[in-house]
């Protein structure tokens, strides 16, 4: 018989509801011990598969978007970004190769994209051209040729000269 006091001290050391609390007294016949650690065997493994599925879902993702090389609508490299996340980590003391290679195929006009997972597109080039007439714009109005304002004359630290 499961009595209310039973049901309490399970509670008490599993914080789960009156009714879980019940069927798992019963299903051990109020054996209180047992009862715990089946509770504990059936929460750790719900547990245990949400963190799975979150891994697995990671990398069915990262599997499934592609980073695309094109050279004149030819498609030079598509590769999945799984691989080419763990091309980078295994080969990290020739990162700055691999990036100056990168920049390098950007100047000769190569074209990079990702081909995300759910089919839209992003591309890369359209980033960093965007970055470039950014730095552009901000060296035209900001140049050296430029006379300093007023309120930049202000902001400067007075300069003393020690003899």
């Amino acid at each position: 018989m499961i009595t209310m006091e039973m049901i309490d001290q399970f509670r008490k050391r599993t914080n789960c509801s009156y009714e879980e609390a019940k069927m798992y007294l019963e299903r051990n016949n109020g054996d209180i011990v047992d009862a715990i650690v089946d509770f504990e065997k059936n929460h750790g493994k719900v547990k245990y598969e949400a963190k799975s599925s979150k891994f697995k879902d990671f990398f069915s993702k990262a599997y499934r978007t592609r980073l695309v090389v094109e050279n004149n609508n030819t498609v030079i490299l598509n590769l999945s970004l799984l691989f080419v996340g763990l091309f980078v980590l295994f080969t990290l003391r020739s990162l700055p190769i691999i990036i100056i290679s990168f920049v390098i195929a950007l100047l000769l006009g190569y074209r990079f994209g990702i081909q995300k997972y759910t089919g839209s597109h992003v591309d890369i080039n359209k980033f960093f051209n965007d970055a470039s007439k950014s730095v552009h714009t901000y060296h035209q109005n900001h140049g050296p040729h430029q006379p300093e304002s007023k309120s930049d004359q202000d902001n400067k630290p007075n300069e003393y000269t020690v003899e």
